[in-house]
Formats: structure tokens, C-alpha cells, sequence
């Protein structure tokens, strides 16, 4: 047998990025995994870590200037994403956007009456007001500089 030959071959089984797979290659069977590398993770990969948003850079340079700075509150959506990410993302490893529309999707479902009656609106709002008190403690105490 030579590098390139074809073979005949079975699926056992499916998961996420890949399957389980039983081969005869002439007289010899064997069983393995054929797996494909995500896109995006390939992506990921290869692309440079620099090329950071300019949001996040902003972030981060707040955080440096000064660490007692007050966390930004959080919104409902915010609550929600985070609650549901957890479960999401085993599904779904390293594949961010597919999570993120998985979110959306299942935010963009809700009634109406069930996102004003949410719990994540409350929480959001119980965020920003905590944000609020932080923000006029740190700038009573800072000066008023934003």
C-alpha cells in the first residue's frame, strides 16, 4: 500500500468535528477518528493576536490607569449572555460566533411580556444603579475626572 491510496471504509459515528471511522485497508481493518479542524479556529490561529478592537483597548488602558475604577454595569442582555454561555459553550467550543448567534437567537425568541417581566431586566437595572453609586463614591473621592 502507498501514501495515497484509496481505501473503503465505514462512519461509526458522528461528533461535533469528526467521526468515528472503521477502514479495511487490504486485508487489515482498523478503527480511528477522522477529525476537521474548525474554520474558525483555524482561523484564529493564524491570525495575529494584535489586531485587538479598539473597545477592548480602550478597556483595558481604563483598567491600567486605574484599578479601583468601578466595573461598567451590565444590561439584561448582558445578564442573559452570561447565564446561557455556560451551557452553550461545551457545545460549541472555540467556535465564539456560533455561540454568540446561539444567544441571540434564543434572546430573539423571548415574548415580549417575557422580557419586560425578565429577571435579567432587573438584574441589569440593580447593575446600573450599583455602577451609579460606585462611579459617584470613586469620583468624590478622585476628583470629578471621569
Amino acid at each position: 500500500m502507498q501514501i495515497g491510496s484509496s481505501v473503503t471504509g465505514i462512519i461509526d459515528g458522528k461528533f461535533d468535528n469528526g467521526y468515528l471511522v472503521t477502514v479495511r485497508v487490504e486485508s487489515d481493518q482498523f478503527k480511528g477518528v477522522l477529525y476537521h479542524i474548525p474554520q474558525m479556529l483555524q482561523l484564529s490561529q493564524i491570525s495575529n493576536t494584535s489586531n485587538v478592537p479598539p473597545l477592548r483597548q480602550k478597556r483595558s488602558r481604563l483598567a491600567l490607569q486605574d484599578p479601583s475604577r468601578p466595573n461598567p454595569n451590565r444590561s439584561g442582555y448582558n445578564v442573559f449572555f452570561s447565564e446561557h454561555y455556560d451551557g452553550i459553550k461545551p457545545s460549541y467550543y472555540g467556535e465564539e460566533k456560533v455561540i454568540n448567534e446561539k444567544i441571540g437567537h434564543l434572546e430573539s425568541n423571548l415574548t415580549e411580556a417575557e422580557k419586560q417581566m425578565e429577571v435579567y431586566q432587573e438584574e441589569g437595572m440593580k447593575d446600573d444603579e450599583r455602577y451609579r453609586t460606585e462611579m459617584l463614591e470613586y469620583r468624590s473621592s478622585h476628583g470629578s475626572t471621569p
